[in-house]
C-alpha cells in the first residue's frame, strides 16, 4: 500500500486511493469540462464548468465506492474478512481475505455490486425527472445517473474478474463442484472478452483515436485482471485452513552474536538447508535473527572484521506469527513490511521460519493436476 493513501473507513473498512487515480481523476474532469458540459450548456463560464465537472468526477468515484461497498458489506455478511477498498486508475476493487465459500455465495456477492449501481442510477434520474433542480444540480445528478447505469451495465458483462464474469464462474463451479476449472474456465472468458475489446479499439481508433486506444487499454487490462485474479483464486484456495506451523522450518542452530560473519558462514550458513538463525546472546535470551540476505547487503572484504550483532535483525524488530496464524496472513505481513519470510513465535520462544518458497512449494504440491499452470510468485 506504499503508493495508496487512506481516505476513510467506513463499515470497518479502510479505503484507499492508488497514486494511479489521481490521472483519472484529472482526465475524467477535464474531459468533463471540455467536451462534455460545454456543449450541453454553452452560457456556462469556464470557471463554474470545470467546477462542476470536478465536483461531479468526485460524486462519480463516491458512486465507485458504494459499488465496492456492496461487495465488502455481503463478504462480511458471509464472514470474509475485507482488507480494503482502493480506487485505481479504472475503478475500484475490494481486497478480500479468502474466496467465497459456495457458488450461490459468490453470484449473490458479485451481482449486489451492480444492482448498487443501478439503484444509484435510478434514484438519480427518478430524482431528475420528478424534481425540478436548479440546472448546475440537475446537470451533476443526470452525470452521475447515466454513468452509474453504465458502470453497471459494464460491470455485468462476462469477463471475469468483472462482476459479470464472477457470477459467470459461480455457474460454472455450480456446474462442476470444482473451483479452480470454474475459475480457469471464467478467467478464459475475460481473456476473450479482453481480446475483444482491444480490437475493437483498434477499429475505433481509425475514426476516434482517444476513443479507441482507451478501449484497447482496458481490453489489455481486462486481460491482465484475468490472469492475476485466477493466480490468486488459485493461491487462496491452496492456502485455504493452512496455517504458518504447517509451513515453517525450523530456526537450526543459534549463532553467537560476536563471531564475524566470515565464521558464520563458515559454521553455520555453509551447506546448511536454512537462510536465517536465530542469534543467541549468552543467558539474555534470542537477541535477533541474521539471515543469508543481511550478509548479502555486506561487502565480502568485511566478513572479516564485521560481527553478527552488527547486521542482525534485533529481535524487537522481527516480523513474527504464531504457529496457528493463517499463512495467508503471514503472506501480508511479507508484503507489507517487504520482506522473504517471517518468525513463527510460540510465546517468547522462536520455533522457526516460514518464507515465500515454502508456500509457493506448497501451492504446488495442492494444485488440481486438472488446474493448469499456476503463479510464479506469492
Amino acid at each position: 500500500m506504499k503508493t495508496s493513501l487512506r481516505i476513510a473507513r467506513l463499515f470497518g473498512i479502510d479505503v484507499y486511493v492508488h497514486a494511479s487515480w489521481f490521472i483519472i481523476l484529472l482526465v475524467v474532469s477535464v474531459s468533463l469540462a471540455v467536451t462534455v458540459f460545454p456543449a450541453i450548456y454553452p452560457s456556462w463560464s469556464a470557471g463554474a464548468t470545470y467546477a462542476v465537472s470536478v465536483v461531479a468526477a468526485l460524486l462519480l468515484f463516491a458512486s465507485v465506492v458504494v459499488h465496492e461497498l456492496a461487495h465488502s458489506v455481503v463478504a462480511q455478511s458471509q464472514g470474509i474478512r475485507v482488507k480494503h477498498i482502493t480506487l485505481f486508475l479504472l475503478g475500484g476493487v475490494s481486497a478480500l481475505e479468502e474466496e467465497p465459500r459456495s457458488p450461490g455465495r459468490e453470484a449473490l456477492m458479485a451481482g449486489v455490486g451492480p444492482l448498487a449501481s443501478l439503484a444509484i442510477a435510478g434514484l438519480c434520474l427518478g430524482v431528475t425527472t420528478l424534481a425540478s433542480l436548479p440546472e448546475v444540480v440537475a446537470a451533476i445528478v443526470v452525470y452521475l445517473g447515466w454513468m452509474n447505469l453504465l458502470l453497471a451495465l459494464f460491470n455485468l458483462l462476462p469477463g471475469f474478474p468483472l462482476d459479470g464474469g464472477r457470477v459467470l464462474r459461480a455457474l460454472f463451479w455450480a456446474r462442476t463442484h470444482d473451483f479452480v476449472k470454474a475459475t480457469r474456465w471464467a478467467a478464459r472468458t475475460g481473456h476473450v472478452f479482453g481480446y475483444v475489446l482491444i480490437a475493437g479499439g483498434v477499429v475505433m481508433f481509425l475514426s476516434s483515436p482517444v476513443a479507441g486506444l482507451w478501449t484497447g487499454f482496458i481490453g489489455w487490462v481486462l486481460t491482465q485482471a484475468a490472469q492475476a485474479s485466477y493466480a490468486q483464486s488459485v493461491r487462496s484456495r491452496a492456502l485455504e485452513g493452512v496455517s504458518a506451523g504447517r509451513l515453517m522450518s525450523a530456526p537450526g542452530a543459534s549463532i553467537p552474536p560476536e563471531i564475524t560473519l566470515e565464521t558464520a558462514v563458515e559454521r553455520y550458513f555453509w551447506g546448511a538447508e536454512g537462510r536465517c538463525f536465530p542469534v543467541q546472546d549468552g543467558a539474555e535470551g534470542v537477541a535477533g535473527v541474521v539471515c543469508l540476505d543481511d550478509l548479502r547487503r555486506i561487502r565480502r572484504a568485511a566478513w572479516r572484521d564485521d560481527r553478527v550483532r552488527e547486521v542482525m535483525t534485533p529481535w524487537t524488530d522481527v516480523v513474527g506469527v504464531s504457529p496457528e496464524t493463517p499463512v495467508t496472513e503471514a503472506l501480508r505481513l511479507m508484503a507489507e513490511r517487504d520482506v522473504d519470510r517471517v518468525a513463527v513465535v510460540h510465546g517468547d520462544r522462536l520455533v522457526g521460519f516460514v518464507d515465500r518458497t515454502a508456500i509457493l512449494r506448497h501451492i504446488e504440491l495442492a494444485r488440481s493436476p486438472e488446474s493448469g499452470a499456476e503463479p510464479n510468485a506469492a
